[in-house]
């Protein structure tokens, strides 16, 4: 059990040694990239600038400088821009530290008590590994979620949505900040510092190259999602989502993803059924947790280092469960699953077998369906 009340902190809890230790994760997977020579996620990203500016095709292969090709939107490339400007190591080295300061500094505004923070910055460490060691913005795309929601929680409707749009404009995962719409006193005016803040990131980058370069870019950028998804869907590429568990479960390779996505969005919304629990920071929280998950066990283009945007809502779920038992099961599971052992020490024979990959959704699937329940029969305060 984790005590948010002691006045003696353990070393654990402390905020100086979950930073420190991230600090370390973030360092160990640096240096590990260094010997290794292994920097293809960040030169994908830091030649995502230069193509900008030099309006080449953002999205094309360039096998001369990387492996793979870019699937962030043309806003990507500013957020890139001052890395860029340094020799690749020392990039990479500030890409890195970068997205861990992000994310662990998005935690500490969580409504929650320091040792519940501490906590979830505990619980998210095995994903946080994966993404230092594929130098993923991920992190920093989970950190603009919480953000969202916290602004929001603070009456700071133009910030909270400065970072949904941010999101969305980089990701697409940004628009699950939609699900806090609900909790937002002044709609109109969150709805106008929306609209303003789309037209920004639309327009900025046509500053370093052209209106029609990056009307153009934005039409590639979906294309390649597109395409990605497809590949992932038929097998070609790795289909970590819920879907693809149920796929190489039942052996249905061509069962479609709309019943999933039809059912995941309804289910979603059950919560939001008893407008009373709207105000209830548990329920707002709970949400926050469903709206962590729910993007990347739905998404075909989901990867091992995409469950670092998930796990902070098991995190949430964590310290908000209320039957010991049960969190006691299901954390050590999940963690475990996370690790992704297969693919780490048999990566050929896992590949071969897409079950043994995609089955880390499910455990994260049913984490999502026991916060939705938590959320629907929360109890309110009396009056």
């Amino acid at each position: 059990m984790i005590p948010s009340n002691s006045l003696e902190k353990p070393f654990y809890l402390q905020k100086r040694f979950v930073l420190l230790l991230w600090v370390l994760v973030t360092m160990i997977f640096v240096i590990d990239s260094w010997i290794t020579n292994r920097l293809n996620n960040y030169l994908i990203f830091e030649n995502t600038i230069r193509n900008l500016l030099e309006r080449k095709p953002l999205y094309a292969f360039y096998p001369h400088f990387h492996e793979d090709a870019n699937h962030y939107g043309p806003a990507f490339s500013l957020i890139i821009a001052p890395f860029a400007l340094l020799p690749n190591y020392l990039g990479l080295l500030c890409w890195n530290l970068f997205n861990c300061m992000v994310l662990f500094g998005a935690i500490q505004t969580l409504p929650v008590s320091k040792d519940h923070r501490q906590a979830i910055g505990l619980i998210a460490i095995p994903c946080l590994i994966e993404s230092m060691l594929n130098q993923q913005f991920n992190p920093i795309a989970g950190a603009l979620i919480i953000l969202n929601y916290t602004q929001l929680n603070r009456s700071k409707g133009f910030i909270a949505s400065f970072f949904m749009m941010l999101g969305i404009f980089v990701k697409l995962y940004g628009i699950i900040g939609l699900a806090f719409f609900f909790f937002i006193k002044d709609k109109p005016r969150y709805i106008i510092y929306s609209v303003f803040w789309a037209i920004i990131f639309f327009l900025v980058p046509m500053i370093f190259s052209s209106p029609a370069y990056i009307l153009n870019a934005y039409q590639e950028w979906f294309s390649s999602l597109s395409e990605k998804n497809a590949l992932n869907v038929l097998g070609a590429g790795i289909d970590m989502s819920i879907m693809g568990f149920f796929r190489s479960l039942l052996q249905l390779p061509h069962l479609s993803n709309t019943l999933f996505l039809f059912t995941g969005a309804i289910l979603f919304a059950i919560p939001y059924l008893n407008h009373r629990r709207l105000r209830n920071s548990d329920f707002q929280l709970l949400i926050l947790s469903s709206a962590l998950i729910f993007p990347v066990i739905f998404s075909t283009g989901a990867e091992d280092c995409t469950f670092i945007i998930a796990i902070l809502g098991v995190g949430i779920w964590y310290i908000k469960e209320e039957n010991k038992m049960l969190k006691n099961i299901l954390l050590p599971v999940l963690l475990l699953i996370t690790c992704n052992f297969p693919l780490l020490f048999f990566p050929v024979y896992a590949k071969s077998h897409p079950l043994l990959l995609s089955i880390i959704s499910f455990i994260y699937f049913v984490v999502w369906l026991r916060v939705l329940f938590n959320a629907f029969v929360i109890r309110l305060p009396d009056k």
